[in-house]
């Protein structure tokens, strides 16, 4: 599942807030993504470092439950059964 805002729903309980928040979120840990994989997290200010050990920790506390729910798999079957065969052919599942 994508990463999400971690403001408990109280602090932002504004439906449309809640999105837009949601979606600078996903926008943030993709970069975190890209700029890990470029060796250039060091680069950053030591109050983004913070931000990032935390989500880093909240993500992994997410997963967690989503496996424990069995969601992500639920997930991964809807996405792989609108494979058609060639597809999974083509990615070797």
């Amino acid at each position: 599942m994508p990463c999400r805002c971690d403001y408990p729903e109280t602090v932002c309980e504004d439906a449309g807030l809640r999105r837009e928040a949601d979606k600078a979120t996903r926008a943030a840990c993709d970069m975190r993504t890209i700029l890990r994989r470029n060796n250039l997290e060091h680069e950053l200010t030591r109050e983004t470092r913070k931000w990032i050990a935390q989500h880093d920790a909240e993500d992994a506390a997410r997963i967690a439950e989503e496996n424990a729910r069995g969601e992500r798999e639920r997930t991964k079957r809807r996405a792989l059964d609108k494979l058609s065969l060639e597809e999974r052919r083509v990615l070797g599942l």
